[in-house]
C-alpha cells in the first residue's frame, strides 16, 4: 500500500510540472500554437524527474519458444 501512496504522489508531481507551464502559456498567449510545443517539452522534463524501479527483462538469445518447444522470431534461412 505504501507503494501506491509513493506512485500516486510521484504522479501528482509530474502532473504540476507538466499543467502549471503548459496553462501559464495558455493564459499569457491565449494561441495554441504555442501551447502544444510547451506541452511537448515540460512532457519530457516530467518523465525524466523520477528514475524507473523497473527495468525491461529481455531474454539473452532474443529468441521465444511456445508450449509444444518451437521457435518463435527464427529465421527461415538460418541452418
Amino acid at each position: 500500500m505504501q507503494f501506491l501512496g509513493k506512485s500516486l504522489k510521484e504522479g501528482f508531481i509530474k502532473a504540476l510540472i507538466v499543467l502549471v507551464p503548459t496553462y501559464i502559456t495558455a493564459y499569457i498567449t491565449n494561441k495554441m500554437i504555442y501551447v502544444i510545443p510547451m506541452l511537448a517539452a515540460v512532457s519530457f522534463i516530467a518523465a525524466g524527474i523520477f528514475e524507473q524501479k523497473h527495468k525491461r527483462r529481455l531474454d539473452e538469445d532474443g529468441y521465444k519458444k511456445d508450449a509444444s518447444g518451437n521457435e518463435f522470431g527464427s529465421r527461415k534461412d538460418e541452418g
